[in-house]
Parts: C-alpha cells; structure tokens; sequence
C-alpha cells in the first residue's frame, strides 16, 4: 500500500474536488492553541481513501512535519480552521518527522498511531491475530484514525474516488 500526495494523485484536485477550495493552508489549532497548517492530504493508492494530513508545526515545534490520521481533524471550512482536541506538544514532539520522499512503512505508520492514542478514548493499543503475532494491519483495525466523520470531506474523498474510477486511473 502505497500512500500519495493529493496533487500526486490527483493534479486538479482543487478544481475538481474541492470546487475550486484548496484545503491546503487551514490553520491547524489544537484545542485552542496554534498548532501550524496543513500542507498536503496522503491518498491511499489501493482505495482512494483520505489517510493523513501533513502538519508543518511552523514555530510550535520549529519546523517539524508531522503526520495527522484524517478521523481526529475536525474541519471549519468557513474559517479555513482544522482543529484536533487533545493534542499536546509533547505529542508532536514525539511523532516521527515527515519528509519528503521517507518511505512510509507499516514501522512508520505503527509510531504515528501510538503517539495519537492516549488522545483517543477507544484506541487499543497492539492488534495481534494467531499466537500472539502481530496480524498484519489494515485500516479498517482502528477506524477512530481514519472514518470520515465531517460530511463534506467525506463527499470530497467519495468524489476523489469517483472521478479515479472513472479515468481509470492508476497510478
């Protein structure tokens, strides 16, 4: 499973998807403080789904980019606001950096998810299958990172998969 960029994916994401509004650039705040802003969405290639946001933290962890799940951003699309409750700067110092061009392995994905956790109130820590080994991971295990709640990003990632399904593209 390979995760991309929205304009990766997608070049007139903006015209198409978003009707002409660019989610880049929404101000992240966490609870009520200033957390940085959002430079990009990763795409799952398999499904199309919406994965992460990449945070640049600006000056709250001088220039760190981290990952966000999708399912814990709250959007105001009037206010160009994203907003995740309970997130602590300790927290964002202790997710691994994001950058471009890091492979984004299941290692990788496993220490974003771990650090998010304790904010999430149904979050269970350590999926294992058969005799104690760890099952392979699949999205669907913890559906509180990455279940759409807000309907219109929800219609935005539905559209996104739509129009894929039909160019037929694949990247």
């Amino acid at each position: 499973m390979a995760l991309y960029k929205l304009d990766e994916y997608n070049h007139n994401y903006a015209q198409e998807i978003f009707g002409g509004n660019d989610i880049k650039n929404f101000v992240v705040y966490a609870d009520d403080e200033k957390v940085g802003s959002v430079e990009n969405i990763l795409i799952d290639e398999d499904d199309g789904r919406f994965r992460y946001f990449i945070i640049d933290t600006g000056f709250w962890v001088f220039g760190k980019k981290v990952l966000l799940p999708v399912g814990l951003a709250r959007l105001n699309y009037e206010k160009q606001h994203l907003f995740v409750s309970g997130l602590t700067k300790e927290q964002v110092e202790n997710l691994p950096e994001f950058s471009e061009g890091l492979a984004i392995d299941q290692d990788y994905e496993e220490q974003v998810r771990g650090v998010y956790r304790p904010i999430v109130p149904l979050a269970m820590p350590g999926m294992f299958g058969m005799i104690g080994a760890p099952a392979p991971y699949n999205y669907t295990m913890e559906p509180y990172f990455y279940e759409l709640t807000d309907p219109h990003f929800r219609s935005y990632e539905e559209n996104m998969r739509d129009r894929k399904n039909l160019n037929g593209k694949t990247i």
